[in-house]
């Protein structure tokens, strides 16, 4: 009697110590759904309801379609906080999501009227248009010298600089180079660059980034901020050529045609 109450407390202890039992298959179910039920990758990270509403919108896909695998903070204007998002879909397309809200400050001094603005998402799917025709023209037979495209040395941008340009045209900072810098004209107050850009296969680009100079910060109290890059395709036999990139398409430019 005593072995079998004592063979009984020990069950009982075991019991109560483990956890429910799960199968194999619930498991691998749990670690390949989203708290929706959506499909989700071991990289996948939690963001708020607001940004994956927000980015959900801007994709025109389900919160289940889609999950986000990185976020960081970039730079914005004063009196506002922009977070950057990486987004990778079920069907295999590849995002970058940039969403803009008021800070503390920008809050203050609205009265708590300012509010964020929708998610701007720009498709990074890597290009490949003149890859191979650039390499066979070069090293293709009978080729002349005159034809070949000799390498260009990278000139060294900054890191802002870079990350507007890559959101501007849809490739990885890593998967361009810019060729040539350059100050032009823009309005009182704003400093213009272009820059001549290069990607890994083989499109060309001129983006052009607005700053604000020392004067346009001083008159604005220190609020100014700078513009997105403004891209433009100029790749030889690209049905692009001449268009710039959507991110930054307003009324004007549809008007001139340079997008769609």
């Amino acid at each position: 009697m005593k072995r079998n109450a004592a063979t009984t407390a020990v069950l009982f202890l075991l019991l109560a110590g483990s956890g429910p039992i799960i199968s194999n298959a619930d498991a691998r179910d749990a670690d390949t759904r989203t708290d929706g039920g959506g499909p989700r990758g071991t990289d996948a990270i939690d963001v708020s309801d607001k940004a994956t509403r927000k980015i959900s919108m801007a994709l025109g896909m389900e919160i289940n379609d889609f999950v986000v695998t990185r976020q960081e903070d970039v730079e914005s204007a004063a009196g506002s906080t922009t977070t950057q998002y990486t987004v990778r879909t079920s069907d295999g397309g590849n995002y970058k999501c940039q969403i803009i809200e008021p800070s503390r400050a920008g809050k203050f001094f609205s009265f708590g009227t300012a509010a964020g603005a929708d998610a701007l998402c720009t498709e990074f799917t890597g290009s490949n248009v003149n890859e191979t025709r650039t390499a066979s023209t070069a090293g293709g037979k009978g080729a002349s010298s005159s034809s070949r495209s000799e390498p260009v040395a990278p000139v060294t941008i900054s890191a802002k600089a870079a990350k507007k340009i890559s959101m501007a045209i849809g490739e990885d900072t890593d998967r361009f180079v810019v060729t040539m810098q350059e100050d032009v004209e823009s309005s009182v107050g704003m400093n213009g660059t272009e820059y001549t850009v290069r990607t890994n296969g083989g499109r060309t680009y001129k983006c052009q980034v607005l700053e604000p100079s020392k004067l346009g910060k001083i008159v604005s109290f220190g609020t100014a901020g700078g513009a997105d890059a403004l891209c433009t395709d100029f790749t030889k036999g690209s049905p692009d050529r001449g268009k710039t990139n959507q991110a930054n398409c307003n009324a004007l430019l549809r008007a001139a045609h340079k997008c769609d």
